[in-house]
C-alpha cells in the first residue's frame, strides 16, 4: 500500500497596493505563475535557507554598486584601449577623482 502524505494549508492575508498586485500577477503571469505559487516558493525558501531570499539594499549601497561595476567596465574598457599607443592611459588616483567628482554633482 502506498503511503499519502496530505498537508494542511493555512490562508494568509496581506494588504498590498492593488496596482502592484496587478502588476505582479501580470508579470507572473506571463511566466506561467500565480501570486499564491510565488508566495508559498518564497516562505519554502525562507524556511530551507533561514534567510531572506531577496538582495535588500539602501540607495546609497545600490549607487555604490553601480559605481564599482562602472570602474571594473572601464577598466576593461582600458585594457582594450591600452593596446593603441595613441590612447591616454589615466592612473587610479585620475580615475577615483573623476568618479568622486560625478557623484558630488550628482548628489
Amino acid at each position: 500500500m502506498k503511503e499519502v502524505l496530505i498537508m494542511s494549508t493555512t490562508r494568509i492575508s496581506v494588504n498590498v497596493d492593488g496596482e502592484v498586485k496587478q502588476n505582479a500577477q501580470r508579470i507572473l503571469g506571463e511566466i506561467g505563475m500565480d501570486l499564491t505559487t510565488v508566495i508559498d516558493l518564497l516562505l519554502r525558501t525562507i524556511v530551507r535557507e533561514e534567510r531572506i531570499p531577496l538582495n535588500l539594499q539602501t540607495e546609497k549601497s545600490y549607487q555604490e554598486e553601480v559605481y564599482r561595476q562602472y570602474i571594473r567596465a572601464e577598466l576593461e574598457k582600458s585594457k582594450i584601449e591600452a593596446a593603441d599607443p595613441n590612447t591616454r592611459l589615466f592612473s587610479h588616483d585620475e580615475v577615483m577623482s573623476s568618479l568622486k567628482m560625478q557623484r558630488e554633482a550628482r548628489i
